[in-house]
């Protein structure tokens, strides 16, 4: 079975991005209603592409091969667009200072607000910066709602939503992008993290 459909390819990516993940967490990630991502996680448990691990799902190797087929079907002409490429070159000098910005928070406890304040910031460019690809990749549009209901639960006094694994956080959602665009242009994550 090859992943065809925006709804499959949505559930698989999900998984391959966050490697292991619960129905909830799929939705959380696609956006799509609970009764949906039941039947579809149920499909790709029938077609050998996810496998059931207590409740949590991980892709089997059929179900990576026919995921990244379907990453090269989709965006194979992204790969050499300069738009797309110039876009993500930009990225990367943001994806530093993120890394940077996270780093310093945590090293203070998360107690300054004044690299919160910076952090978020990044956090608000990328989101802005995001809509010169949505045209391009218009699923890119969910990192964006995702983004900013964890930097209104931020604001909310929930600073759990900056770094921890156990939710949707700023932090989560940053990386699972990273993956997401390295994957669409076909570069591997150690290579960019080399060049970084």
């Amino acid at each position: 079975m090859t992943v065809t459909a925006d709804t499959e390819f949505a559930v698989l990516n999900a998984v391959y991005l966050r490697k292991i993940a619960t129905p909830e967490v799929i939705g959380d990630v696609c956006g799509l209603p609970a009764q949906e991502i039941a039947e579809l996680v149920s499909g790709a448990v029938g077609a050998g592409q996810l496998e059931d691990v207590g409740g949590m799902y991980m892709l089997s190797e059929t179900g990576t091969a026919e995921l990244l087929a379907a990453y090269r079907s989709r965006y194979l002409a992204l790969r050499t667009d300069a738009v797309v490429l110039g876009w993500y070159e930009r990225f990367e000098g943001v994806n530093k200072q993120f890394l940077q910005s996270i780093s310093a928070w945590q090293t203070d406890g998360g107690s300054d607000s004044g690299k919160l304040d910076r952090l978020l910031r990044l956090v608000d460019r990328l989101t802005k910066s995001l809509t010169a690809l949505e045209p391009t990749i218009p699923r890119y549009h969910r990192y964006v709602e995702r983004f900013t209901v964890a930097l209104d639960r931020v604001d909310a006094g929930a600073t759990e939503f900056v770094t921890s694994p156990a939710v949707d956080s700023v932090h989560n959602i940053w990386f699972e992008f990273h993956e997401d665009i390295l994957t669409v242009i076909g570069r591997p994550r150690d290579v960019a993290e080399a060049q970084a």
